[in-house]
């Protein structure tokens, strides 16, 4: 009885050289489409990241523009100055003494309706006075901010300290020469100090 002994067929290395090279291209081909394609979260964010660089309009440019005029800013602080001074001559109008005291002077004589209407004339009194003030105050110091900022073509601290000498020294020249170098140097080290503050 014979035996028949199988035999090995002989490997070709070649072929699976080719093989295993096809296969890495095949790898490197993936890899290089998927860096291509890349992350759609990615993608978005990138996307989005464009989209917040965007530029200005022409009408956003000139509304900006129009709000660093330096007639509007003085404008819009004269407005505001004046409503602040409305409201501080309310409060200390009511709290004033005189009024009071003329209240409980005559508290015999008079009604409570006497009372208040005294109070509220005094009221009245303190706030026009310090609308007028602060009204004033306010268009000065922005006005001459702007003016000297756009002069000098900086944004520094030295523009507060100048708007505030020129603004404490107009409001207190009435008073004479000794009264505005007293006012410009108490409101330039005023402006320094509240600047430096909002700054912070």
């Amino acid at each position: 009885m014979k035996h028949h002994t199988a035999t090995a067929e002989p490997i070709d290395e070649t072929t699976y050289r080719k093989e295993d090279r096809n296969d890495h291209v095949e790898d490197n081909t993936t890899n290089q489409s998927n860096r291509s394609n890349g992350n759609p979260k990615e993608k978005q964010g990138n996307e989005n990241h464009v989209k917040t660089l965007q530029m200005p309009t022409p009408e956003q440019m000139m509304q900006e523009e129009f709000m660093n005029h330096c007639a509007v800013r003085s404008v819009m602080s004269l407005v505001m100055g004046g409503g602040m001074g409305v409201l501080m001559g309310l409060v200390f109008g009511t709290m004033d003494n005189d009024a009071n005291l003329a209240g409980e002077q005559g508290n015999k004589t008079r009604t409570a309706k006497q009372q208040i209407l005294a109070t509220a004339k005094s009221a009245g009194q303190k706030s026009w006075s310090y609308a007028k003030t602060f009204a004033a105050m306010g268009a000065l110091y922005s006005g001459s901010e702007c003016v000297i900022e756009k002069a000098r073509a900086k944004h520094d601290i030295y523009n507060s300290a100048y708007a505030g000498c020129f603004t404490g020294g107009a409001l207190a020249a009435r008073a004479g020469w000794q009264a505005a170098g007293i006012g410009c140097a108490s409101f330039a080290a005023f402006s320094v100090m509240i600047d430096k503050v909002l700054d912070h």
